[in-house]
């Protein structure tokens, strides 16, 4: 029994030996390894405590059901189901608040609608690059030459000479 105990002590002494050893390196870590994976943990804890932050800001926007029905706006634009996609979308969740996806709703039916996203994207224009700028204008263009609605005709219209 007595043997065992020195080999234990034996053991505690090379480590805090290998220790200081290595606190004396230049190279060695300013951390100890415990500190390092806690500090991990607690970044990662952070991170997901953030992600769960901005689900709960975005409300049902950070759900995975939001996620597929807003994919689905882009997957469907151009089909017969674009129509029913969108109405839906925007019943359950309202506008977009991307530029892609306000931007395939200028495709939409209601002129109502098409206008919220034509002022939203105006709202983020600034922040585009020069080809999207481009394509919004011409968007905006056809839309102030071919929209049926004169309301949104008009609003176009107006917004072109603002851009």
């Amino acid at each position: 029994m007595v043997g065992h105990h020195d080999e234990d002590e034996r053991e505690k002494i090379s480590w805090r030996e290998i220790d200081r050893r290595r606190d004396r390196s230049p190279y060695a870590p300013k951390e100890t390894p415990q500190e390092r994976v806690r500090s991990r943990r607690s970044e990662w804890v952070m991170k997901k405590y953030r992600k769960e932050a901005d689900k709960l800001f975005m409300g049902k926007k950070g759900t995975k059901k939001h996620q597929k029905a807003h994919n689905d706006i882009d997957r469907y634009h151009g089909t017969d189901q674009f129509e029913a996609t969108v109405k839906a979308y925007l019943d359950q969740y309202g506008l977009p608040d991307d530029w892609s996806t306000l931007s395939l709703l200028l495709d939409y039916s209601d002129p109502e609608k098409v206008l919220q996203a034509l002022a939203a994207m105006k709202d983020l224009y600034e922040t585009r690059s020069p080809i999207e700028k481009q394509g919004f204008k011409a968007k905006v263009d056809i839309l102030a030459m071919t929209a049926s609605d004169s309301d949104l005709r008009d609003f176009a219209e107006e917004m072109l000479k603002t851009l």
